[in-house]
């Protein structure tokens, strides 16, 4: 059994924002697979389906981004199943807006959720999928008011594009695996956005 659990906050007023891309690819894969999630209190919405042949179970943590490692914690009491078969999906200021990321394993970087999520688990040993938010025109001072609010325009559909890119890979690590998933989506479908974004990073700071 798989579980795919997507990180974000639960007030409407964060449906658009960076912040909760996470939580926009568990409905995307809820749409794509007309399933609807059920609440369990303000810890979790979840729902167990089948998915490609595969008993999945889909989750979006209601306990706020930094106490994520909760929801997840009582997902594992429940269902008792191996972090190996658990798929974190969540937001990264780090990588280029709508690109997407997957790894077997890592730190948490600067993300709080993931942070509570590792603590909780305790070991960072499972897999996790990264949707790029990075601010396309320029550079981020205030981190968490860009990543709290939503976003509009080109900026949102180039964000939608990315959560549809991450429902896309966590559909394949369930048709294939995740490592021939990460060898289609780490390196094909990203290299082109990625090889844009470092050319305009490399001409915004010449005319610095």
């Amino acid at each position: 059994m798989f579980v795919f659990i997507g990180l974000g906050n639960p007030d409407k007023i964060y449906e658009k924002s960076p912040h909760n891309a996470g939580f926009m690819c568990i409905e995307e894969i809820c749409r794509r697979h007309d399933i609807a999630l059920a609440g369990l209190g303000r810890i979790l919405h979840y729902k167990k389906a089948r998915i490609c042949g595969q008993d999945v179970v889909l989750a979006k943590p209601m306990t706020y981004m930094n106490e994520s490692g909760l929801a997840v914690h009582k997902l594992q009491t429940m269902f008792s199943f191996a972090y190996s078969d658990m798929l974190v999906i969540y937001d990264d200021i780090d990588l280029p807006l709508g690109s997407i990321r997957i790894r077997e394993k890592g730190s948490s970087g600067t993300h709080k959720g993931m942070r509570s999520v590792i603590q909780h688990c305790g070991t960072q040993d499972f897999p996790r999928l990264r949707i790029g938010i990075r601010n396309p025109v320029r550079r981020t001072a205030d981190i968490i008011r860009y990543v709290l609010k939503p976003l509009k325009g080109q900026s949102f559909a180039k964000l939608q594009e990315g959560v549809v890119s991450a429902a896309e890979a966590a559909q394949m690590i369930l048709e294939n695996d995740i490592h021939g998933t990460m060898n289609i989506f780490n390196r094909r479908k990203n290299s082109l956005l990625l090889q844009k974004e470092e050319a305009k990073t490399s001409t915004r700071r010449k005319n610095e």
